[in-house]
């Protein structure tokens, strides 16, 4: 029969008791190649609408509003740009018996907890980025949702997804014994 006790609160793990494993440091350097990228791609398709003409040159910077929007636009990518050097020391993660912990952010600090028992496949990816710099990244899938966890070293990121399967595998093997040892000691609740 099913059993829902109550749990004390002064039991229930503390998230800011755990001690946070640092990312990878190289991960500043492969998001501001990123970012960086990204943003000369829309300023090279934005300056290349001003040669015919699709975007007046003559508004754009001339104008007195058109050259303030313009500079807060580039305030703007500026920012974009050197951002990781700032997000990055501030994400972290744990791997505990039961769960994966990762956190990240810096005005709003999100904490994922992904428990073993939910995750239905595990794999490692390395985007252009990632190459360059030697890093991984590690996605999970749970029912409902993927994952993605940024900053790991390539070889740790395959090394942890191992360790995270490999956990997944125990879990499921202790709840199909559980469940044997149900059957067989009648204790099974039929409907």
């Amino acid at each position: 029969m099913f059993v829902n006790p109550e749990v004390d609160l002064e039991d229930i793990a503390r998230v800011v008791d755990v001690q946070w494993l640092a990312v990878s440091t190289r991960l500043v350097t492969r998001n501001i190649l990123r970012n960086g990228f990204t943003w000369t791609i829309f300023v090279l398709v934005f300056i290349g609408l001003m040669i015919p003409g699709w975007i007046p040159a003559n508004v754009v910077l001339l104008n007195p509003l058109g050259s303030v929007v313009l500079s807060l636009v580039f305030v703007f990518i500026v920012i974009c740009v050197i951002w990781p050097i700032f997000e990055v020391p501030r994400r972290g993660f744990v791997v505990r018996e039961h769960d994966f912990l990762y956190k990240q952010g810096i005005l709003f600090t999100r904490t994922f907890s992904i428990p073993f028992a939910r995750i239905q496949h595990a794999e490692t990816t390395v985007s252009i980025f990632d190459r360059i710099v030697n890093l991984g990244a590690l996605k999970l899938y749970t029912a409902g949702a993927q994952s993605v966890f940024l900053g790991f070293e390539r070889e740790y990121a395959h090394s942890l997804r191992a360790h995270i399967l490999d956990r997944v595998r125990d879990l499921d093997r202790e709840m199909v014994d559980e469940e044997e040892r149900t059957t067989i000691d009648g204790n099974e609740h039929r409907s």
